[in-house]
């Protein structure tokens, strides 16, 4: 009976509850393309607010979720029936009863999923308060990783409700021992609460730039722009790819954030790049100088002004560029700092700076010759750059690793101008 009450309750509820709060769902793994979690697992979000239960429910509506409730809840009518129906587990708070932590072992270790709010109470000024340890011996006993959550809550606002799934976190990486200090959990138990503020910090990114948006107000005139002059451009730029030193065509595909550095060979060079990955918003950094020209239009194509003043970093753009990168988007680099001939000049550190901060791939795109209008051009693009495959999680933090990656970036440059000479012979040749 308690099945078919569940069953009725999230295909009535489903529909209902989008309509009130909208609801908005993000993945912070841009590789994974589902909220889906086989087997056994514990969901963990912040509380604050008693509809967080039911933003819970229905972010994973597929899956029987068993809530550990106080018993404040329980003992409420309505609130109880419906914690009865939905099979949560009852947490004496003014006792020393561990009883429900058996039933949620059990719970897990036959594949199921438990829900926590490891703050213990609804928190209202919006602040992420200290976690209980119960999540961290749940997962320690059982194995099942731990998978956190952040909403963003608005209810019964006009704006909507967002909620956002962390990556699976797994305490064995940090506890080895079956058992551990009391200082041993707390600091897992602080580690949790720091990555569910990195999910906050990030959601906070997203609504700002909207870069996990498929329609977006801001970017209505670079939309229309590229479905308008795709075919156009096929046809008045057409461009054959070489794919070189092992890449292939997943490498022009980007997934998540990641860096496009460039050969810059004319004005012309970053709407063609954008046309050229199609399927993102490329944010190209563009020098002051050219926004005073046409500010309004390179906004619109969503252009970062750079705004060099004595070879100075403009720390405005700096930080845009890593919020960006942090909310997944795809920022345009011409490493060289200028319109540039054949020669490959000494390249800029801004790159590879925005690539360790962020931890970004880079993807190369280079250009042979400048592009001319009714001819066949020719693009190089380089295998992707992986910063795992070079630095350690410490390497990538310190000041020398900059230079390194600059240095690596240069020599693929270098790479590519010797490769581009082989087109640029036989263009002659015909």
């Amino acid at each position: 009976m308690k099945a078919f009450l569940r069953f009725i309750f999230k295909l009535t509820g489903l529909p209902s509850l989008w309509l009130l709060l909208r609801q908005r769902y993000y993945l912070e793994d841009p590789y994974k393309k589902t909220r889906s979690i086989k087997g056994g697992a514990i969901f963990i979000s912040n509380h604050t607010h008693i509809m967080d239960f039911f933003t819970m429910v229905f972010a994973h509506p597929f899956r029987t979720q068993r809530f550990l409730v106080s018993e404040a809840i329980y003992n409420h009518p309505i609130l109880g029936f419906m914690c009865d129906v939905m099979k949560s587990i009852m947490v004496h708070r003014e006792r020393s009863d561990l009883t429900f932590m058996g039933e949620a072992e059990r719970t897990l270790k036959k594949g199921g999923v438990i829900t926590i709010f490891p703050e213990g109470h609804i928190i209202h000024d919006g602040k992420i308060d200290t976690f209980k340890p119960s999540v961290v011996y749940l997962a320690l006993r059982t194995g099942a990783p731990i998978i956190p959550h952040y909403i963003d809550a608005h209810y019964f606002r006009l704006k909507r409700t967002r909620i956002i799934m962390g990556k699976p976190f797994y305490v064995r990486d940090y506890i080895k021992s079956n058992s551990p200090s009391a200082d041993e959990v707390r600091k897992v138990c602080e580690i949790l609460r720091s990555k569910t503020n990195e999910l906050k910090r990030k959601m906070s990114i997203y609504r700002k730039y909207k870069t996990r948006n498929v329609f977006n107000k801001y970017a209505w005139f670079l939309d229309i722009a590229k479905a308008v002059l795709w075919l156009p451009n096929k046809i008045v730029f057409p461009t054959r790819f070489h794919y070189v030193n092992g890449a292939t065509k997943k490498d022009r595909k980007i997934v998540g954030r990641g860096i496009i550095v460039s050969k810059h060979r004319g004005f012309s060079d970053a709407p063609i790049l954008s046309m050229h990955y199609f399927s993102r918003r490329v944010h190209t950094i563009v020098a002051a100088e050219l926004y005073s020209i046409m500010g309004w239009v390179l906004k619109h194509l969503l252009s970062i002004r750079y705004d060099r003043k004595n070879d100075v970093a403009d720390p405005r753009c700096f930080l845009e560029v890593i919020n960006l990168l942090k909310g997944e988007g795809v920022v345009g680099i011409y490493p060289e700092g200028h319109i540039r001939g054949e020669v490959i000049e000494e390249l800029h550190d801004g790159a590879s700076y925005f690539a360790l901060m962020t931890n970004s791939p880079i993807h190369f795109y280079y250009m042979v010759k400048p592009y001319k209008p009714f001819r066949l051009n020719h693009v190089l693009i380089g295998k992707t750059l992986y910063l795992e495959d070079i630095f350690t999680e410490e390497e990538m933090k310190q000041k020398e690793s900059i230079s390194k990656l600059t240095k690596i970036l240069q020599e693929r440059f270098n790479e590519y101008q010797i490769e581009s000479e082989k087109y640029i012979k036989k263009q002659k040749q015909k």
